[in-house]
């Protein structure tokens, strides 16, 4: 079969509440959202209708898990059930290729992937509800009409700018990049962070920091994991902070006149507020809008965080000296630390991530040239043999005598790519073994630490031991090792921590022990800077 001439295309998404228009005549009403708009309302609520068709009729089958996928000749849908009565589906048309003699068109029903459509309806969804709260929540508060007004200039330029026959792997795996800085650098950002935070909340107590980004990659955040992954992903794939943040097809969320979020293009600017005091947008994190301010110097941008109601009391023009003051000359060594990283990246194709702190890691580009159509299909069918946990191990050569090497090992996800058409299966073994040698050479260097600094604590304990059958001092030689040894408690804390993914500051006081609760802040730095450099 020839390659396929007509890529997969967005077919049509649709937004419904399944609790309107329960009379005869009145299923039309259900829609909230449809796109794109130049397809007739009786086609509409036909299309609406069959995904309820679908999903009352596996309900029969499996109640507790609602249909997410549905395959036709012609169209693949995804099906989310985000909230209580509202349902988004989205359907794309499956390719098509030329085949046989009579050049008879036929439908490629297998390209499209089932986990990149449902990470593309989920974050969709995630966008609304970050800058405009539920859909549910906003219909209670105004009416149907309002939300559907909403949708559609919110909706509406998010969807046109999704390119359905590029997404790959990266799409699947929504990651985060981190940029891997040396401690001193790490602590002296997170000081300058801690001094804005506290001067600014000593009168403005909702004041508080979000996330510090270098170009595209992720220094610094105080939020939850998803909330972090969201706002990365609206900076880097939307608003396009990074090495491509002057190209044109740039968008950013700002609030109009009447309040109400809507995206606009963003300017260049190298300096100073993204968006001015009086059209900041407002995110929903905690279940509460929040004002969102985004400060850019040079390659670094700023997130921070504040009540509506004490926006107005934001000294502006003195939060952006003290920024200037504290970071202008940080870029220099960040992009220092920044080029160290390109250095690896240069000599491998690879793809590296963890699914515990969503770190990924890849010199190649989304939807760059090294992503082929064969590539990524190949990609992200292992991809979903690791989910479905049917193998952890892959080798493969592609019709273009491409080798493609994929482990997964815990969380943890590896894809190489070599070029070598003329190696053998165990050159192509060794070439790994190199690679993934350089890769984790720092990751195993902090594990051998780890393991010594157990090791230690381990000889420590046996001396306390031996000290306390010998003179009766328990509680004194127990306190004296803690004094002593508060950062060797602190690498048992990361390591407890990246095993149960990130957590609130409530739920650390279980682990760390009394004297470091005291010091709560300073002990943080340490652990989240090796939670960063375990990536």
């Amino acid at each position: 079969m020839s390659v396929p001439i007509v890529e997969t295309s967005l077919h049509y998404f649709v937004i419904y509440c399944s609790k309107l228009g329960q009379k005869e005549g009145t299923e039309h009403e259900k829609i909230l959202f449809f796109y794109p708009p130049t397809i007739n309302i009786g086609e509409q609520t036909n299309s609406v209708g069959i995904s309820e068709a679908y999903v009352l009729f596996t309900k029969q089958f499996s109640p507790g898990q609602p249909c997410e996928f549905i395959h036709t000749k012609k169209n693949t849908l995804a099906l989310l059930n985000p909230e209580e009565d509202i349902w988004m589906v989205l359907s794309v048309n499956n390719p098509t290729g030329i085949t046989g003699k009579d050049n008879k068109r036929e439908y490629i029903e297998d390209e499209v992937d089932d986990i990149i459509l449902k990470k593309t309806i989920q974050q969709i969804y995630q966008t609304w509800q970050t800058f405009n709260g539920s859909i549910m929540s906003l219909a209670s508060k105004t009416s149907y009409d309002n939300v559907k007004k909403r949708l559609d200039s919110f909706i509406k330029p998010y969807i046109q700018q999704i390119q359905f026959d590029q997404l790959d792997l990266f799409t699947s795996l929504d990651g985060i990049k981190f940029l891997p800085l040396n401690k001193n650098v790490y602590l002296t950002i997170f000081g300058y962070i801690n001094s804005v935070d506290l001067h600014f909340q000593s009168t403005l107590s909702s004041f508080r920091f979000g996330l510090v980004l270098y170009k595209d990659n992720l220094i610094l955040s105080s939020l939850e994991q998803n909330e972090t992954r969201i706002l990365y992903n609206y900076l880097t794939n939307m608003v396009k902070v990074g090495p491509d943040i002057n190209s044109s097809n740039t968008m950013m969320v700002k609030n109009n006149s009447n309040n109400i979020p809507i995206w606009q293009t963003k300017g260049i600017s190298r300096t100073g507020f993204m968006i001015q005091k009086d059209s900041l947008p407002m995110v929903w994190l905690g279940g509460k809008p929040q004002a969102m301010i985004v400060y850019e110097q040079k390659d670094t941008f700023l997130l921070f965080l504040i009540d509506p109601s004490d926006l107005p009391q934001l000294p502006f023009e003195e939060l952006s000296a003290s920024l200037v003051q504290n970071f202008e000359f940080v870029n220099l060594t960040l992009e220092q630390h920044y080029a160290k990283k390109a250095n690896f990246d240069e000599q491998y194709k690879y793809i590296y991530f963890n699914q515990m702190n969503l770190a990924i890691r890849s010199p190649i580009k989304p939807r760059g040239p090294e992503l082929n159509k064969e590539t990524m299909k190949l990609l992200n069918e292992i991809h979903a043999d690791f989910e479905g946990g049917l193998s952890s191990e892959i080798i493969v050569k592609t019709q273009q005598d491409r080798w493609i090497v994929a482990k997964k090992i815990d969380f943890r996800e590896f894809y190489i790519m070599f070029d070598n058409k003329n190696s053998s299966i165990l050159e192509i073994n060794e070439e790994v073994k190199n690679a993934t040698t350089k890769f984790f050479k720092f990751l195993n260097n902090n594990k051998n630490k780890n393991n010594n600094n157990n090791i230690n604590n381990n000889n420590n304990n046996n001396n306390n031991n031996n000290n306390n059958n010998n003179n009766n001092n328990n509680n004194n030689n127990n306190n004296n090792n803690n004094n002593k040894n508060n950062k060797k408690s602190l690498y048992k804390c990361s390591n407890y921590l990246i095993g149960v993914r990130r957590k609130r500051k409530k739920d650390i006081n279980k682990i760390f022990s009394s004297k470091i609760k005291r010091n709560y802040k300073k002990s943080m730095i340490i652990v989240i800077y090796f939670l960063q450099n375990l990536d």
